[in-house]
């Protein structure tokens, strides 16, 4: 039997949408105290829309992926985020109704729920870069309309040892100047790791989407970073 130490849950906000990562091996009676928490959670906070991320999840038996799923129920709209397609299969091979999507990607993650993930408070916006010409390439001189969700973005960029990482992120703020991008994977270096970086070159790529038909890749540049509770983002101002 696993141990209740063995999973762990981690509360956090992406978006405007609250995220629970789930970790560990999730076995029968086991996953009992932390499906308490989530319910708890969801109900106190009146939880319309909710991610489970099970990006740590090591395996589960097929009592725990009932559970999960009837707790995911109580939502408006809930969102199961998976890369593993084996965790995956685990909850296609049992019922999941209309209201939770199960999502492989950033990219099905902000088709899903991009409208509500995005920020819409004037502080994550950023500013136009008044010393160079006006660009012809930002995201929003490419639409007739300014751009209301969030989208998928990959940013490639070096660190402060010289290699270069490339991140899956989800953009929650889209401005002329720029964007404001947040991770929902856990593999993304800690904020600690980011420190010192503002300045540093950033190509931002965006895959096809339900926004953009065609790939859209742009440079960039680490504007600033701003930490929310357990959460932290990267503003990039367009070049």
């Amino acid at each position: 039997m696993a141990k209740v130490e063995e999973i762990k849950l981690g509360l956090r906000k992406i978006g405007r949408v609250q995220v629970f990562d789930l970790g560990g091996k999730l076995e029968g009676d086991c996953i009992d105290s932390v499906i308490d928490k989530i319910e708890q959670t969801i109900q106190k906070k009146k939880l319309r829309r909710v991610i489970l991320n099970l990006q740590k999840v090591i395996g589960a038996d097929e009592v725990a992926i009932r559970k999960l799923v009837a707790c995911f129920l109580r939502p408006q709209r809930s969102l199961i985020f998976s890369p593993d397609q084996m965790v995956r299969d685990l909850f296609q091979t049992t019922y999941l109704p209309d209201r939770i999507k199960l999502c492989k990607d950033e990219e099905e993650v902000a088709e899903a729920f991009g409208s509500f993930l995005f920020l819409k408070d004037k502080i994550y916006e950023v500013a136009v870069d008044e010393t160079k010409a006006p660009v012809k390439h930002g995201l929003e001189r490419r639409r007739s309309k300014r751009i209301r969700v969030a989208i998928p973005v990959r940013l490639k960029f070096k660190m402060q040892d010289g290699k270069e990482l490339e991140t899956r992120s989800i953009a929650t703020n889209v401005s002329q100047g720029g964007l404001f991008a947040e991770f929902l994977d856990l593999d993304a270096p800690d904020i600690t790791q980011m420190q010192g970086l503002e300045g540093t070159l950033v190509s931002v790529m965006v895959p096809p989407n339900e926004t953009f038909k065609e790939e859209v890749t742009i440079p960039g540049k680490i504007n600033r970073f701003e930490v929310m509770k357990k959460q932290y983002g990267i503003a990039i101002q367009f070049l």
